[in-house]
């Protein structure tokens, strides 16, 4: 596939997935009211980015790796994530934002099906184990901050993963709230992609991300 190609379709796709993911979302919630809000969307994602790693990767147009690793390899993302949780709460405290209402009116076995594993993974199926992996002819390009590189597929991705929770607006979540959960993305986004593409295994950012939502999950209990 030609570079220019691949990356245009790279983030174009990824844009149709968000939208068909609501159609996931309104098809579930009209058929099981019970069911948590944005968890039909979730699922959305997660069965077409596998669909769509399956077929990028059997025609070689992207390579997708979900390699074990070692633990001392994940002492290092795991400390950066929790840092980044703890700084992401005192702000939380300091500027008064509240939890989704979404979230808050999930009981915890829900917050942990739906969020910690179900969030976890789709969104890095797509951003991470698609979408970055689509925008790698353009990985040679990037910014160095001190001794860390951060390429444009790792910025890219992170940048269109944090925008993503915008949409949390329509849902009714407080602005301030949406901006803080945007730019916290944005963050966490980054550095999951920049230990995936490290390593070349996504099993870095889908740990990454899991990891995060678990604290928030902690946090939310406490």
């Amino acid at each position: 596939m030609n570079k220019k190609l691949k990356i245009f379709s790279g983030i174009f796709i990824t844009f149709i997935v968000l939208v068909l993911s609501g159609g996931f979302e309104f098809l579930i919630k009209s058929n099981i009211d019970s069911f948590p809000d944005g968890a039909g969307c979730q699922i959305g994602i997660l069965i077409i980015s596998i669909l769509l790693i399956f077929i990028f990767s059997k025609k070689r147009i992207i390579e997708f790796y979900f390699r074990k690793v070692k633990f001392k390899q994940l002492v290092l993302p795991i400390g950066l994530t929790i840092f980044l949780i703890i700084i992401n709460q005192l702000i939380s405290v300091i500027s008064g934002c509240e939890e989704h209402p979404a979230t808050s009116s999930m009981s915890i076995l829900q917050r942990l099906i739906f969020i910690v594993i179900l969030a976890s993974l789709s969104e890095e199926l797509l951003f991470r184990g698609f979408l970055q992996n689509m925008l790698n002819p353009i990985k040679s390009y990037g910014i160095n901050l001190y001794k860390i590189r951060l390429s444009l597929p790792v910025i890219i991705s992170g940048f269109l993963f944090g925008l993503m929770h915008f949409a949390l607006i329509e849902t009714g979540a407080n602005f301030n709230f949406v901006i803080q959960i945007g730019i916290f993305g944005i963050i966490l986004g980054m550095i999951a992609g920049y230990f995936q593409e490290k390593h070349n295994n996504f099993t870095f950012a889908f740990i990454i991300h899991m990891t995060a939502n678990i604290c928030e999950l902690l946090l939310s209990i406490i």
